[in-house]
């Protein structure tokens, strides 16, 4: 099999978060030729497996391999797994500054400008001053641009470059604020408020991050009469210790939890959801057993709206919380319960941080915005796109996009893009050779997006 192919089933691994294979066929790809999407899709599994380090030296060498290639798309995927690493290594001010070179990428922006604009965020001594209000800010000013663009763009597919730029922007900046919310609950000289990493960062060798195989040498057998062999012995079980790796993700109203086990009968399996527990029948233990697990919960959950589904490899819950906040734990541990935490502190980018915090009593925050549906929650920002229509405008919009020659389409992104929303062409050779300037509406300023 070529190594295209093996890359192919390393990809296909990923989108089916199974983050083993992915890393084993990766690997295996990547010592033939250093794709730099092959870096990026291994440092996702690398970070889904809970290696932010080894997640890290793959972005930084993805982004090199891409600027030698010149794909500024991959430029900006790999800034967005560094603030992804940095982000589950705790490293908040480093993820934050990763974060805005990837949408400041996914905008146009050169690969490497002659000054770095976000280094205004750094203070006399090395201290990250962004805060998490200026970034829920900058996501509401280009979400108002972004939700008409993305109406007229309906028609245009899921696989649009344009609409996939958009959507890379809007998952680093959901990251980008949970960073900075987790920053500004540390200590004002906590070594994590510090900007300790570059745009360019180091180039380094490719690592082999799959995990080693028994050589042949190893395994094979002589012809001299071996020695017997002592008893085994049994190795010893931590009763403790859950059957299955779990991980988990939880915002104020749900949890999911995912339980890897391999080659689960989904018609076979029965999943019971009760209060305070859930029960699955059967599941596929690591001795090939199958059997039965019961998962005590730390908090009560709502059956009635709790849900499961079933991969090759593993069994994701998704548990509606009954009581708003969020739990410390997911499992039972026998300790009397407490109220739930108000709410969580990061997204997972891996999985939920579960010791636990002082509670906060603060209702989740909620900012001002030109919506028809109110004030957001921007800790759940990008978890879905805003599926109500504006009839009027956009319906116009989506018409008139649908309907449109491949060069008026062409224009309309550009002047639309350019002009942050506030103009919008169908004559290309107008804006083809000039920059579509900002003309926003009577009584507003417009401001720089740095």
């Amino acid at each position: 099999m070529s190594y295209a192919a093996v890359a192919q089933q390393g990809l296909k691994a990923v989108d089916e978060s199974d983050w083993d294979k992915a890393v084993e066929k990766l690997s295996e790809a990547l010592r033939s030729s250093q794709n730099p999407a092959w870096l990026i899709a291994r440092s996702k599994a690398l970070a889904g497996l809970g290696r932010p380090e080894a997640s890290l030296e793959d972005a930084d060498l993805a982004w090199h391999m891409a600027v030698q290639r010149s794909k500024r798309e991959l430029m900006a995927s790999a800034q967005y797994r560094r603030g992804v690493a940095y982000f589950q290594l705790k490293q908040y001010a480093n993820a934050d500054y990763c974060l805005l070179h990837c949408m400041r990428l996914t905008k146009g922006g050169l690969a490497v400008p002659k000054e770095d604009p976000f280094l205004q965020h750094v203070d006399e001594n090395g201290f990250w001053t962004r805060s998490a209000d200026d970034a829920v800010k900058a996501a509401q000013q280009e979400e108002a641009g972004k939700k008409k663009l993305s109406d007229a763009l309906q028609g245009a597919g899921e696989n649009d470059p344009l609409r996939a730029r958009m959507r890379e922007w809007r998952m680093a900046s959901t990251i980008a604020i949970q960073a900075l919310k987790a920053m500004e609950k540390l200590p004002a000289d906590d070594a994590a408020r510090k900007l300790t990493t570059t745009l360019i960062p180091e180039q380094k060798d490719l690592v082999n991050h799959a995990p080693e195989k028994a050589t042949s040498a190893e395994s094979a057998t002589t012809n001299a009469a071996p020695a017997k062999a002592a008893p085994a012995v049994p190795k010893a079980v931590d009763p403790n210790e859950p059957p299955f790796r779990m991980q988990d993700f939880q915002s104020d109203r749900n949890i999911s939890v995912s339980i890897f086990s391999k080659g689960v009968d989904k018609e076979k399996l029965q999943v019971q959801f009760s209060e305070n527990s859930v029960h699955l029948d059967p599941l596929v233990y690591s001795s090939g057993e199958q059997k039965e697990f019961h998962l005590d919960l730390w908090g009560e959950i709502d059956p009635s709206n709790s849900k499961y589904i079933v991969t090759p490899n593993k069994v994701e819950l998704s548990l509606a919380k009954k009581t708003i906040g969020r739990w410390p734990a997911v499992q039972a541990d026998g300790a009397p319960k407490k109220a739930p935490l108000p709410k969580p502190d990061v997204a997972a980018a891996g999985s939920v941080d579960s010791s636990p915090k002082a509670v906060d009593t603060k209702p989740t925050t909620v900012y001002p915005t030109s919506s028809r549906t109110g004030p957001k929650n921007w800790d759940q920002v990008g978890a879905e796109e805003n599926s109500d229509d504006e009839k009027d405008v956009n319906a116009f919009f989506k018409k008139l996009y649908k309907g449109a020659t491949p060069e008026q389409q062409r224009a309309m992104m550009k002047s639309f893009t350019e002009s942050n929303g506030t103009s919008l062409s169908t004559n290309w050779d107008d804006v083809k050779d000039k920059k579509v300037a900002t003309v926003p509406p009577d009584g507003v300023e417009a401001k720089k997006w740095d």
